[in-house]
């Protein structure tokens, strides 16, 4: 949803898109030529649809992923009965492996690829207690089972992008005159922001799960199947950019009477809705018919296979717990803090001519929360000031992390300031060319030049990923999370050369004093 300023702030209110009439119409319209197979795939394209409103409403695809997994397992139950139960030990190994994937994902405060590992262990467990046989019979409902992980955050940003690359350009082909700073924008009849709620990624999470399992019933063949899976992804993000571009199109054209508030969000589900629709029913008409059940009496009546014993069963299920459980002692050691003491971050003094200063810079600081101590300084040198600031961790946990979705320089939906770019630098740190990351902010009356860097357990690094992997070997080895986000920014010129040259300058100077503040909470 594209949210104008004024309301991007607003939480957005998940609400089922209603029954469309077209679509009412063409199902009773079918219903009526009596025809078997239309009516077939109707009934698929209306069953689909209301799957697929049911998990954007709820908004959880956890329990819908179960949920559906399971009934996948009962669609095929008469198969199954013929299979039989025999023990597989060899997928101990894959419980074993997904319990190490556990646990660096758990040192690294990871909870994604956390929650992956333990669908991983759920797994292999049911493979190892089942075996190959049944555990090949129900690969799809266990693959299904992926989806229950709330995941698709990483993509947001970039989806994000995409979306006011298209509404901006959309915008401008129609002959509406747009100003865009990131993913802000102006046109004469107000101003817009493409926020999270705008990426589209519950459309596109919910199209994949179900077009998955609309090309798992409705196929036969991998290239159809791939086929639809691709448009499956493809289509709602199409879909997405169009239903921003509507929405800001119908607002502009009724000097912002409506599209603006909660009418905004139904336009959206509804043109969403009819999309998905749409693309169901062009996949329905390439369905593959089911192989042709055996006739009865025709002398081959399959002979249901004998499982092992219920003793030799339950053994497997204890010895796959067992492998799973070993994890969790030695999580419990690893998150076991390597220093209480809480860490004072104080003033540093200046070198290489730069001076501490009170001059103003600017009121606007890092959104960063949940660290252990904080400094924010000015420095100056030649009648140009540069800021610093500093930010401790330690003994991080949810909400008290370094690298978090909700730790950024400028929050999305903030009025005041607006991130313009990000884009890597090279600084000059401790006397090594080290990468930075560097963003142009801007705020009332003030263009800042940030550099950002994190520093962990003595390593730089600008990357998210990079940081959180220095932090799962820092405490796999016991040597705790220390970490610390650092930040330098200074007022850009009318060119911006000058503030780079103080940023670099200032780097290149003030590193080994930077350093030894760090280092000394250790």
């Amino acid at each position: 949803t594209v949210s104008p300023e004024a309301l991007s702030g607003r939480p957005e209110v998940v609400r089922s898109p209603p029954v469309d009439a077209a679509a009412a119409s063409f199902a009773n319209a079918t219903i009526l030529r009596a025809d078997p197979a239309a009516l077939s795939r109707t009934t698929t394209i209306l069953a689909i649809a209301l799957v697929f409103c049911g998990i954007l409403a709820l908004y959880g695809n956890t329990a819908a992923s179960i949920a559906i997994s399971l009934w996948l397992v009962w669609r095929q139950r008469e198969t199954l009965r013929s299979i039989p139960a025999t023990p597989w030990w060899p997928a101990l190994i894959g419980i074993l492996a997904a319990g190490a994937l556990w646990l660096v994902a758990s040192a690294a405060d990871a909870l994604g690829i956390k929650q992956f590992a333990l669908v991983f262990m759920l797994q292999a467990a049911i493979l190892t207690v089942v075996g190959k046989k049944l555990g090949k019979a129900l690969l799809f409902p266990l693959v299904f089972l992926l989806f229950a992980v709330p995941a698709g955050e990483i993509f947001i940003p970039t989806l994000i992008d995409w979306t006011a690359d298209f509404t901006v350009a959309a915008l401008r082909w129609s002959g509406v005159p747009v100003y865009r700073e990131a993913n802000h924008f102006t046109i004469p009849t107000g101003s817009w922001s493409v926020v999270e709620a705008c990426s589209g990624i519950r459309y596109i999470i919910a199209s994949v799960m179900v077009g998955t399992i609309y090309a798992a019933v409705a196929y036969r063949s991998t290239g159809r199947r791939i086929a639809f899976l691709v448009a499956s992804v493809l289509v709602p993000i199409v879909a997405n950019w169009f239903r921003a571009y509507m929405i800001v199109m119908l607002a502009h054209l009724t000097n912002n009477k409506i599209a603006v508030g909660v009418d905004h969000l139904i336009y959206g589900w509804l043109f969403f809705g009819v999309v998905m629709l749409i693309l169901f029913w062009v996949g329905s008409f390439w369905q593959e018919s089911a192989p042709p059940a055996r006739a009865a009496g025709s002398g081959h009546t399959p002979q249901i296979a004998a499982s092992a014993s219920g003793g030799v069963l339950f053994a497997a299920a204890i010895a796959a717990i067992a492998a799973a459980a070993a994890w969790l002692p030695v999580e419990r050691a690893v998150a076991r803090p390597a220093n209480t003491d809480p860490p004072v971050l104080r003033a540093i003094d200046g070198a290489g001519g730069w001076t501490a200063s009170n001059a103003f810079i600017t009121d606007w600081k890092p959104r960063y929360a949940g660290y252990a101590s904080e400094i924010n300084q000015t420095f100056e040198k030649d009648h140009y000031a540069v800021g610093l600031y500093l930010a401790y961790f330690r003994n991080q946990e949810k909400g008290r992390e370094l690298i978090t979705s909700g730790n950024v320089l400028v929050k999305a939906v903030e009025f005041r300031w607006k991130q313009l770019s990000t884009k890597t630098d090279t600084l000059d740190w401790l006397g090594s060319p080290t990468q930075a990351r560097r963003a142009e902010i801007v705020g009332p009356n003030v263009h800042l030049n940030v550099e950002l860097l994190y520093w962990v357990e003595g390593t730089l690094t600008s990357s998210d990923y990079l940081a959180k992997a220095l932090t799962a070997w820092s405490k796999l080895r016991g040597r705790g999370d220390d970490s610390a986000l650092i930040v330098i920014y200074a007022r850009d010129s009318e060119t911006g050369k000058k503030s780079m040259e103080m940023l670099h300058d200032f780097a290149a100077a003030m590193s080994p004093s930077i350093e030894r503040s760090i280092e000394a909470q250790r």
